[in-house]
Parts: C-alpha cells; sequence; structure tokens
C-alpha cells in the first residue's frame, strides 16, 4: 500500500489541475502532496504498530537534511510573518515550513519501504513525464490554445502551469531516459527534449546542457575512451541537433520580450518590448541581497520575500516595465534562501547539493547527478515548484536506495491484541482527519475563487456570501477575509442610497475585517494597498474614513519607500482634499522615484495649472511629448491652451 502511494504520487503531483480554484496549478499539486503524506505516514505508522518496533532507516543525508530542515524552522522562528513562513505565500503554496516537513517525510518513508521497488518507480516518472510532454507537444499545435490568456502556443506549459517550471520538470528526468540503453530511452529522450524546445525556457535550455555535459563527462570517466557507449552518445547527439535545426526559432526567444510568471501582476500587463528579463533579474537580486543584508542569519522568514522585498527594493526598479507588479520570488532559488532563510539557510541548502554531488560520484549514479545539477541550475534562474521539488528531496532518497546494502530485515509480525488494535484504529481516525482538513483547505479555496469572481463580475450579495463561506471555514486564512473586506465596503457603498441602515452595518463590517488582516499579516503590502481601496470606498459613503486613508498610506510607504504608485496616489488624494501643497510635494516626489511615470507628470500639470503656474505645467506636458508619449492628444491640446 505504501508503494501504490508513491506510485500515485509521482502520477498525480505533476497532472493535476483543476478549473476552480484562485489558483490551477500549484496549490492542488501542493494538497496532493499532503494528502499522500497523510496516507502513508499513516500506513508506516501502522506496520510499526503490526511489527512492534521503530522503521526508519538512517541514511548518508540524514545531515544536511536535518540541517535544512532546522534552517527552516529558525527562519520560521524569526520569521515577520509565521503564518506564510509554516503554510507558505499563498498563490505559490510550495516552499512554506509545512511543505518541507512532507518532502522529508516522503524522503524517510522511500528509503525505509521503496528499496525493493526502484524500477517501477523510475518507470512511472518516465511514463507520466512522457504524459506531460506529449500534452505540451499538443498544446504547441494548438489544442488549448483558447483557454489560456497566456500564449501557450508559442511557450507551452502543459499541466505544470508556466514554461520555465515544465522544463526544470523534464530536465530533471531526461538523464534518467539517457541511462535506458533500449529504443523506449531513445524515445523518452526526444519526447522530452522536443518539449523543452517548445517552452522556450533559457533557463530550462541552459540546465539541459548542463545536465547533457555532466551526464557524458562522468560516463566517459568511468568507461574511458575504448568502453565509451558511442553508439548511444551519437545518437542522442545527433537528434538533439537536427532536433534544435528543424525547430531552431523556438531557441531564440526575444530578450526583450517581458517574461512571463517572472512577477504576480498587480497592474494590466506591459506590452511586448519590455524590459529584458535579464534586466529585471539583476534588480530583484540586488534587492534579495539588501533583505538578507537585514536579516543576515535566519532570514526575513520562510517565504516572506513578497513582504520583505519592498522595504528594500531598489530605487531602479521603478525604470523597468514591470516596475508595479508584485515579486514574491527573488526569481533565483539560491538568492531567495538567503534572502528569505539567511547564511544558515542558504549554507544548509548548498550543503545538501555538495552532499548530494559527492555521494552520487563516488556510488556511480551519473543520471541522479545529472538531473539533480540541471535542476539546481534552472533554480538558480528561477525558482522551484511542487513537482521540481518533490524530485529535489526525493532523488537522494532514490540515491540512497540504489547504493545503500543494509536492509531492514525481516519483518516479523504479532497477533493484534486490544491495545494494538486501538493504537492501528487511532492512527487511520487522524489520517482520515487530516484528509478532511485537507479537503476543507480546498473547500475554501474554492469558495474563495468563486467568491472573489462574482464580486469582479459585480454580483455582489453573491460573491459576499461565498468570501464568507470561505472565511468560516479558514478563519485564519488573511488572504479570504482581506477580499471579505473589499466585497463588504463595495456593498456598504452600494446600499448607501437605497438603505443607509445597511450601509452602515457593511462599513463597519468591513472595517473589522480589514483591522483583523492587518493584525493577522502587518507587513503584507498587498493588504495595504487593498485596505487604502476599502477606506477609498468607505469614504465615498462617509469622508470621516479619509483621515484613516491617509494612516493607512503612510504605513505603506514606510514598507515600500520606492513604491512611485504610493506616493503618486497619496497625492491625488490630498489633492482630492484640497490640500495641494501636500499633494504638490508628494507628486515631485514620485517624479523624483520614477521619472518615466507618465500619469505622475499629467497630474502635476494639471495641479500647476489650477494653481496658476501655467510654466511649470508646461516643462511638464513637454517632458511628456518629447520623451514619454509623444501622441498623446490630451497633452498636446493642453499644452496649445498654455
Amino acid at each position: 500500500m505504501i508503494a501504490a502511494a508513491f506510485y500515485v504520487l509521482f502520477i498525480v503531483v505533476p497532472l493535476i489541475l483543476t478549473p476552480w480554484n484562485y489558483e490551477l496549478f500549484e496549490f492542488n499539486k501542493m494538497l496532493a502532496v499532503y494528502g499522500l503524506t497523510v496516507i502513508i505516514a499513516a500506513l508506516w505508522v501502522i506496520e510499526m504498530i503490526r511489527q512492534k518496533k521503530w522503521l526508519c532507516r538512517r541514511t548518508p543525508f540524514d545531515i544536511p537534511l536535518m540541517l535544512f530542515l532546522a534552517s527552516q524552522i529558525l527562519a520560521t522562528v524569526f520569521s515577520i510573518d509565521r503564518h506564510t513562513s509554516i503554510w507558505g505565500y499563498y498563490s505559490r503554496f510550495h516552499g512554506g515550513l509545512m511543505s518541507t516537513v512532507s518532502y522529508l517525510v516522503l524522503y524517510y518513508a522511500f528509503v525505509t519501504f521503496m528499496r525493493h521497488k526502484l524500477k517501477p518507480v523510475l518507470a512511472v516518472m518516465l511514463s507520466t513525464a512522457t504524459i506531460v510532454s506529449l500534452y505540451g507537444i499538443a498544446e504547441r499545435l494548438g489544442i488549448d490554445k483558447s483557454l489560456w490568456v497566456q500564449d501557450v502556443q508559442n511557450r507551452v506549459f502543459s499541466t505544470l502551469g508556466q514554461p520555465n517550471w515544465l522544463a526544470a520538470y523534464l530536465l530533471a528526468l531526461t538523464p534518467l531516459a539517457w541511462q535506458k540503453k533500449s529504443l523506449l530511452g531513445y524515445v523518452y529522450s526526444l519526447i522530452f527534449f522536443v518539449t523543452i524546445l517548445f517552452t522556450r525556457s533559457r533557463s530550462g535550455l541552459f540546465g539541459f546542457a548542463v545536465a547533457f555535459t555532466v551526464y557524458w563527462a562522468l560516463i566517459l570517466l568511468k568507461n574511458k575512451l575504448a568502453n565509451f557507449p558511442w553508439k548511444q552518445f551519437l545518437i542522442l547527439s545527433c537528434a538533439s541537433a537536427l532536433t534544435v535545426l528543424i525547430f531552431s526559432r523556438d531557441l531564440l526567444p526575444t530578450l526583450a520580450q517581458p517574461t512571463t510568471g517572472l512577477a504576480e501582476e498587480t497592474a494590466p500587463a506591459v506590452s511586448v518590448g519590455g524590459s529584458a528579463s535579464s534586466d529585471i533579474r539583476k534588480v530583484v537580486w540586488e534587492g534579495a541581497v539588501n533583505i538578507w543584508k537585514h536579516y543576515p542569519m535566519f532570514g526575513s522568514g520562510v517565504e516572506t520575500f513578497a513582504y520583505a522585498y519592498y522595504n528594500f527594493r531598489p530605487i531602479e526598479h521603478n525604470l523597468l516595465s514591470e516596475w508595479d507588479f508584485l515579486y514574491n520570488k527573488a526569481h533565483n532559488e539560491f538568492l531567495n534562501f538567503l534572502a528569505t532563510t539567511g547564511a544558515f539557510g542558504l549554507g544548509s541548502y548548498l550543503l545538501l547539493i555538495l552532499w548530494f554531488s559527492v555521494y552520487t560520484l563516488k556510488t556511480n549514479q551519473p543520471a541522479l547527478l545529472a538531473g539533480y545539477l540541471g535542476m539546481a541550475v534552472s533554480n538558480f534562474f528561477g525558482f522551484s515548484v511542487v513537482p521540481v521539488a518533490l524530485l529535489f528531496f526525493l532523488y537522494p532518497a532514490i540515491a540512497e536506495a540504489k547504493a545503500g546494502k543494509s536492509a531492514l530485515g525481516q519483518a516479523k509480525y504479532f497477533p493484534l491484541n486490544n491495545f494494538r488494535a486501538v493504537l492501528i484504529s487511532l492512527t487511520a481516525l487522524l489520517a482520515l482527519f487530516g484528509w478532511l482538513l485537507i479537503g476543507r483547505m480546498w473547500r475554501a479555496d474554492y469558495l474563495f475563487n468563486l467568491g472573489r469572481n462574482q464580486v469582479k463580475a459585480r454580483l455582489l450579495q453573491e460573491g459576499w456570501q461565498n468570501l464568507s463561506r470561505a472565511v468560516q471555514l479558514a478563519p485564519t486564512e488573511p488572504v479570504f477575509r482581506n477580499d471579505l473586506a473589499e466585497a463588504e465596503a463595495q456593498l456598504a457603498y452600494a446600499y448607501s442610497s437605497p438603505s443607509a441602515q445597511l450601509s452602515k452595518q457593511f462599513s463597519d463590517q468591513a472595517l473589522r475585517d480589514a483591522d483583523l488582516v492587518m493584525q493577522a499579516n502587518p507587513v503584507n503590502l498587498n493588504f495595504y494597498r487593498s485596505r487604502i481601496k476599502i477606506l477609498l470606498t468607505l469614504a465615498a459613503v462617509n469622508p470621516d474614513y479619509y483621515s484613516l486613508t491617509l494612516e493607512a498610506f503612510d504605513r505603506a510607504i514606510a514598507l515600500a519607500p520606492t513604491d512611485a504608485k504610493l506616493t503618486y496616489n497619496l497625492g491625488l488624494v490630498y489633492n482630492q482634499l484640497g490640500q495641494t501643497g501636500l499633494a504638490e510635494q508628494l507628486l515631485v516626489k514620485t517624479i523624483e522615484l520614477k521619472p518615466n511615470y507618465e500619469a505622475a507628470r499629467n497630474s502635476l500639470g494639471s495641479l500647476y495649472e489650477q494653481t496658476q503656474r501655467p510654466e511649470l505645467a508646461r516643462e511638464q506636458y513637454q517632458y511628456i511629448l518629447e520623451f514619454l508619449n509623444p501622441g498623446n492628444t490630451v497633452v498636446k491640446n493642453r499644452l496649445e491652451l498654455l
């Protein structure tokens, strides 16, 4: 049963997705890992009860794995937001302390029970990757191009949700296909490589090159020239080269093309021709290093990059095309660990990679080492997701199982007495309870997504009801309560004319929920933005809320001192309140932060017109037409009037 659960794990995690959740891919994959971990852990405990002994194999990776776990625990203890550090950033999910614990439980269960099941495990993994790849190839042919906002036909992502993630998953498994000296191995290799090409992932292609070099270099060192498998090497090399020639244009992604999945959007997508991904990464990486300098030992907290980054964001970020996007990862797994778990976290992560590399070299397992290093290269330019992280933690288990010689000994079962029967029943009940909690999480997310979509469609009452149900199922999740507060603010505004009493009730409830959100997560810039939106909506009904709005702006700007959009919007609010002096100061500061901010220059020009300073207004309008938007007819007309 444990073996069957592992087979299901390797099949379901890469394939599962649903159209009903807030995040279609990672959320369901993470819950699948949790659910199968619960099953495997329960079966493991029951087996120990049946044999009346402790069953857990000691392995060569105990030290680096325990150090890594310790780094995650300490980073969580000292985190700026423990809820996020425990469960992961909402919409990413993988990476929190609970996910790490799950991966480690799976690691020790695998090395304890799956030593003699490696052949079917590898077959299941490669077969599943083939299904994923074939669907990716079908995407290239346009099978689901009408279902996605992204241009999935140009850059396929199959069932993993993003091209770079698909490439990382496949390049980790491709070396396992190379070690199969059969026609099936060649078929696997070709299908995987074609799919990697169709992702147009630079990090994936670079990782593939590293994996290919490492694998064949190690084979050469082992076999020398005389016994080197030249036939296999030449077939794979020629097939890869021919594939590249056939699909060469897929190897030439435009450097200036904005990267999909580099950040979580908080604004409409920029047009093609934005900042190069390399330029964006340089700035974000600098911000990650700045976080580490402030939290050198244990970081800002597991998975808290989205909160810490904006406090240390370089001002150069404002000149990028994705300047107003939310960055919840450093887009470099190593710097992400450095920023969020400090020197201890990054050190333990590097130690695990080094330990695995040395172990596989000693035990002559080039395929696993090549795949592992390929993953590391891909992660250097991005970050891991659930299917990739599962391989990252279970490759050491597979390596140890292949090389290890010790055995648990012959299983000896004892007749069940009442005490052991009770223990087994309690274990089964706890596992059932765990599954109920997971089902509750899924249901809450489903209602949350349904409710927020209804609110967007202006079905406010229905959306509010579903968001309320989501909060009831998961009262400790601030993301749910935050959207509920937004819906209540909109209802307060909608009822302001027909029913002052209902409007007052929704206003009070919106403020209470918004306060609870900030109490739960006082460092989340997105929640401050949402709070400002809520208070401005309420202020349209009752101007007394403007004082709270200004206070929320001040706190948000303290968290993100280089965020030009915050100072710009605060300037607009002050102008609306008639405080033109403060509005001018903030708009000038905004332009200092982001000189190419067309809206800010336009608003400042209007303010100068409003305060009878036409020369200063003319300067702003001329700058817009000369450097930012020569075709802006509204500004041209204003300039002519001046």
